[in-house]
């Protein structure tokens, strides 16, 4: 019985023919999505970014796609955050599961590392399992868009704690770093798993959706540490 130590990083270039995105690739923009939220219970993902727009007449046509396209449920709350051009945009949407990347990776056991749009191209960075785990997800997105360039390799688990322990009180809210560090001091992470989510649920006295989420929360900022500079 042992800590599995070593993950498949994902990364890759994506356009995305029945989503928002396609329709924006005439628009200069940066999307950076800073977190998402997956409630499989309500078929919708929740996506918290920041947009960066370098036009007024940019900025008109993503929101107007944004409003108008179906795979979006709602614009939640949008923010400049100054002045003239390039503006940056706070902007949380609610967009529907169904057709969504981040959804397809999370059924598979995908954490997400990296969402960043622009100019009609998705650039995206997940951790599975294993190979097997990311080459079907691979399949499956390759049924809804183009794969314009992929690399798979694999994240040694070792140099990710390592990281982990010099970063994690720096990049974690509190919350997530007390549950994350209870759930490794738990054998949340070994394989098999010591602890099951219920049960650790059940000692904190939290929610499964609410463990979970602190869980996926904190490993994805430890691994976005990691990979940014490397993707």
């Amino acid at each position: 019985m042992g800590i599995l130590n070593s993950f498949s990083y994902l990364s890759f270039d994506y356009v995305h023919s029945t989503d928002w995105t396609m329709s924006t690739a005439d628009d200069n923009y940066v999307f950076h999505v800073i977190n998402a939220y997956v409630d499989a219970s309500r078929d919708t993902i929740l996506e918290f970014a920041i947009l960066k727009v370098w036009g007024k007449r940019d900025l008109k046509h993503l929101l107007r796609v944004l409003s108008r396209h179906r795979n979006i449920r709602g614009i939640v709350s949008l923010r400049p955050l100054n002045d003239g051009y390039p503006k940056n945009v706070q902007v949380a949407l609610k967009g529907d599961a169904a057709d969504s990347t981040r959804y397809m990776a999370h059924v598979l056991g995908g954490i997400e590392i990296k969402a960043i749009y622009e100019n009609g191209i998705e650039h995206w960075g997940f951790l599975f399992p294993n190979d097997e785990s990311a080459r079907s997800f691979l399949t499956m997105v390759g049924r809804r868009g183009i794969i314009k360039k992929y690399k798979l390799e694999n994240a040694d688990m070792d140099n990710v704690m390592a990281n982990a322990l010099r970063n994690a009180v720096l990049l974690l809210t509190p919350s997530e770093y007390k549950i994350a560090k209870i759930a490794y001091s738990k054998g949340y992470f070994e394989v098999p798993r010591l602890i099951k989510l219920d049960e650790l649920a059940k000692e904190l006295g939290l929610s499964k959706a609410t463990i979970d989420e602190y869980i996926r929360s904190a490993v994805r900022k430890i691994l976005e540490h990691i990979f940014t500079d490397e993707a």
